[in-house]
C-alpha cells in the first residue's frame, strides 16, 4: 500500500486582479503555478473558485490530501 501524497494549496491575487492557484509537495519550499484553463492568470473570481472547487475535489477522489489551504487575498473588514 502507497503513502497518500500530502500537498500544501495557495491561491495568489495578483495586482492586476488575476488569480492564480499554487502547490506544493509537503515539505517543499518553492510554489509551482497550476497552468490550467480557469487556474492560471484567471480575472473571473466565480469562474476560479469553481475551477478550484473541482481540483479539490479531484485531488480527494485520487488520494491526495490537501494539508493546507491559504487564500492571500484582502481580508473582509466587519461593521463593528
Amino acid at each position: 500500500m502507497s503513502t497518500p501524497q500530502n500537498i500544501d494549496v495557495q491561491i495568489d491575487h495578483h495586482p492586476s486582479g488575476n488569480l492564480t492557484l499554487k502547490e506544493r509537495n509537503i515539505g517543499e519550499v518553492m510554489w509551482s503555478d497550476v497552468k490550467t484553463q480557469g487556474l492560471w492568470a484567471n480575472s473571473d473570481a466565480a469562474s476560479f473558485y469553481q475551477h478550484v472547487a473541482g481540483r479539490l475535489a479531484s485531488h480527494a477522489q485520487a488520494g491526495i490530501i490537501v494539508s493546507s489551504y491559504k487564500d492571500t487575498g484582502p481580508t473582509l473588514l466587519s461593521n463593528s
